[in-house]
């Protein structure tokens, strides 16, 4: 049987804030938003959330000095 994952999480690290945003987006649809996707210290854009299929995510954009 099918059981929920746990004990891990999926680091999608992109180039570009819209590509953050597509993606992001595209794993929300039916899932659930744990943070939303947004500007923080350490990225341009990154958010975790869990897809409709009970995989965890986290979509980075990271900051270029």
């Amino acid at each position: 049987p099918w059981t929920r994952p746990e004990g891990f999480q999926v680091c999608v690290n992109v180039d570009s804030v819209a590509e953050a945003q597509r993606i992001f987006k595209a794993f929300a649809e039916g899932g659930t938003v744990a943070v939303p996707l947004g500007e923080t210290f350490f990225s341009k854009a990154w958010g975790m959330l869990v897809d409709r299929h009970g995989t965890p995510w986290m979509v980075n954009c990271a900051q270029t000095h």
